[in-house]
């Protein structure tokens, strides 16, 4: 993983939690819930295959083994990716909790994954909850972790102009690592993580080429030539 753009919290109790090319990834964040597997219905996951978050889903997954994202079309058409999903996770809960029937959220499986699906109606149930506080407590705090999570994408992205998030990501990246760095990530890559079309990114890398400020970008070298404008570039408005 790139330094740059990974702040890694562990926690005995509440798993890991980083970020990864603009991205929070979760790992064994609920991995308290593997006690009562026995309650939910076994699922298996192709690579590739998706999950569509509904308005009338009665069911929370436990990601066992695998990894899952969590993207969302916005209202320009364009998919962004909001969260990677590791094993001994909860995904889905949020669709039981609130009605979206516009909710374009998806869950793609990016390696073949094993997956538990639990009834809403436990999440409900006084009785379980009773039985089974540690793993309620659980569960909030996760919330909480998500909840923090996508609030911090979206005040990162509003009022900002493609050019502004893209130059403000490539700045994180440099302020940490030098000017020869390797992201370990595509062009397509950051148009996802920042919910930008690809050809509007790569116009505006062309443009930071254009200007001096950016050299190379591939999967496995990223140059920046003018830290300085870069910086400059990020202050701007609109």
């Amino acid at each position: 993983m790139n330094n740059a753009d990974n702040t890694l919290h562990n926690n005995a109790d509440a798993g890991n939690v980083w970020k990864e090319n603009n991205v929070i990834v979760m790992l064994e964040q609920n991995s308290v819930w593997r006690e009562v597997l026995s309650l939910g219905a076994r699922q298996c996951l192709d690579k590739g295959q998706r999950l569509i978050d509904s308005s009338d889903n009665d069911n929370f997954s436990f990601l066992h083994k695998g990894l899952i994202r969590l993207s969302s079309l916005g209202e320009n058409g364009n998919e962004r990716i909001f969260l990677h999903i590791g094993a001994g996770c909860i995904f889905n809960e949020l669709g039981c909790m609130h009605i979206a029937p516009l909710s374009t959220a998806s869950f793609l499986a990016m390696e073949p994954c094993e997956i538990y699906q639990f009834p809403r109606r436990l999440l409900q149930d006084r009785d379980f909850t009773l039985r089974h506080p540690e793993l309620m407590m659980n569960l909030v705090q996760s919330l909480m972790l998500k909840a923090g999570a996508f609030f911090g994408q979206i005040e990162e992205s509003v009022g900002l102009s493609p050019e502004n998030l893209v130059c403000r990501y490539l700045a994180r990246l440099q302020s940490e690592g030098s000017g020869h760095l390797r992201p370990r990530f595509s062009q397509s890559d950051l148009a996802l993580a920042l919910g930008l079309h690809r050809s509007t990114v790569c116009r505006i890398l062309h443009d930071l080429r254009e200007k001096g400020v950016l050299g190379e970008f591939t999967r496995t070298r990223l140059e920046i030539l003018d830290k300085d404008a870069l910086l400059q570039l990020c202050r701007m408005g609109k």
